[in-house]
């Protein structure tokens, strides 16, 4: 009986948090330095909607712009990704080092998405590619193409 009551209760626990994992949110419940990195990059008026979720003991939040662009930050309102999906990755957003190698080896593709990783920043293009750069912004390698 014990047993089943210990089960029933972590089962309802678990049903519990994950109802909670995720919800809408509006623009002023960011963390300041996200809403300061999507005024300076992007219009806040596109904004389609801003989405928190659970991540264990934290909040990571996703900004869903009206051209499919979407833009993650960690519970901190650090940048952890830009998708812009079919367009070009905002101006600024990518560090200097790393646009001024595109323009060099890849002048004919543009940048679709930017992601800052633990040890790398990676940067897939329009055709596919992948690329990696160290957090520095040296390239290290082509890490993935998908062949579109």
């Amino acid at each position: 009986m014990k047993k089943a009551l210990a089960i029933m209760a972590t089962l309802f626990i678990s049903l519990t948090a994950c109802a909670d994992r995720e919800h809408s949110i509006t623009y002023s419940e960011l963390p300041a330095q996200a809403q300061s990195f999507v005024q300076q990059h992007f219009n806040v008026a596109d904004i389609a909607y801003i989405e928190r979720e659970r991540d264990g003991i934290h909040n990571e939040f996703t900004v869903y712009l009206k051209n499919s662009t979407k833009i993650d930050f960690d519970h901190c309102g650090n940048l952890e990704s830009v998708d812009c999906e079919i367009y070009t990755v905002s101006e600024g957003i990518i560090p200097t080092m790393i646009t001024d190698y595109l323009t060099a080896h890849y002048p004919n593709h543009f940048a679709v998405k930017y992601s800052i990783n633990r040890h790398t920043l990676e940067i897939e293009l329009g055709n596919g590619m992948e690329l990696l750069f160290n957090l520095d912004g040296k390239f290290l390698r082509v890490d993935d193409w998908k062949h579109y």
